[in-house]
């Protein structure tokens, strides 16, 4: 496989985490300016930019601006091609390039914000946990929401007017991101991929062993007991929309 379009999905995926994470902070950080009312809607913006960001950076070496492994997982089943699995290390390898970088800019933020807050700007978490019997509702709605993404993006892809919308770029994904955030994000933070996901719930479980360990006290871990959530959905949505896309 040409190295290019492994590097366009670690450079895409690092520009996702950078300016979809980054909002996170821009909006929840201690002393940041966009810390006030109506940060759910800056966030969800924030997150389709950084999805269309992301993509063009892909688009730009030539590569199809995956970004997730559940998009990938679609593709591989919906292309018969299995070689767009080897894009899934390089996306995880982007995301944790990506939030290493936010990490080291908003460090000083860091220092000054609840560690609650600081895991929330790395990774997901559900409005009831698990242990609340919230454990198929949390499934459903990160499910139903990749279910839309991928569908979506499938739609775009097929059909009489297929030509009319290639001609629009990431900008319909865009609004996508933004229209799932604000209807079926709040409950779950729709992670809606994997490597966004894990990858940076990763980085800060190491932060919490190292860099962080002078505040022990106000631990909360990386919350692994819902962790398989925004991993599993996801891939399930992509494998029913690649078997889909067959038929």
């Amino acid at each position: 496989m040409d190295s290019l379009l492994l590097l366009s999905e670690f450079l895409g995926t690092l520009v996702l985490i950078l300016l979809g994470n980054g909002v996170g902070y821009a909006t929840s950080a201690k002393r940041m300016f966009g810390n006030q009312p109506g940060k759910w809607v800056v966030i969800t913006f924030g997150w389709g930019i950084a999805v269309c960001m992301g993509v063009i950076v892909s688009a730009s070496l030539g590569g199809f601006g995956h970004l997730n492994p559940a998009v990938s997982v679609f593709s591989a089943i919906a292309n018969k091609d299995a070689y767009h699995l080897a894009f899934i290390p390089f996306q995880f390898l982007g995301a944790f390039a990506g939030q290493i970088i936010l990490n080291f800019i908003n460090w000083k933020h860091i220092k000054e914000t609840d560690l609650a807050t600081v895991r929330g700007n790395h990774c997901t978490g559900p409005a009831f946990a698990n242990k609340e019997k919230a454990t198929i509702f949390n499934f459903s709605y990160e499910l139903v929401a990749t279910l839309t993404l991928i569908g979506l993006i499938f739609a775009t892809s097929k059909g009489a007017n297929v030509t009319s919308l290639s001609q629009l770029g990431p900008i319909p994904v865009t609004l996508l991101i933004v229209g799932l955030g604000m209807s079926l994000g709040s409950s779950t933070g729709y992670a809606l991929n994997p490597a966004r996901d894990l990858g940076p719930r990763i980085i800060y479980w190491l932060m919490e062993l190292t860099v962080l360990k002078s505040r022990k006290e106000e631990f909360v871990g990386a919350n692994w007991g819902y962790s398989w959530i925004p991993v599993v959905s996801p891939l399930v949505a992509g494998a029913i929309i690649g078997g889909f896309a067959l038929i």
